[in-house]
């Protein structure tokens, strides 16, 4: 678990590295990154729900969630969406 407070973490980027890995960070409100992950999956089944439902896990184990309908595409194969506590719901 990182230490940082809820108020320092904005974002969670979800970036394509290769076929069958998406790497995930989350990025606070100065731009560090803060802690980051890696989702493989099978190149083949590589869709934006798995992307989305594997980052959404990820930022949740630093007590974080996000809103599907905020994410926004940078480029052809990154993302990311800005952070709300998981206990906003």
């Amino acid at each position: 678990m990182a230490d940082f407070t809820a108020a320092q973490a904005a974002v969670v980027r979800i970036e394509r590295a290769e076929p069958g890995r998406w790497d995930l960070s989350v990025i606070s409100d100065a731009g560090v990154a803060m802690g980051h992950g890696v989702y493989l999956f099978d190149a083949a089944q590589d869709d934006a729900e798995d992307e989305q439902a594997a980052a959404l896990d990820f930022v949740r184990e630093y007590g974080f969630r996000f809103e599907r309908d905020a994410v926004v595409a940078d480029g052809p194969d990154a993302f990311w969406a800005p952070l709300l506590p998981a206990d906003a719901a």
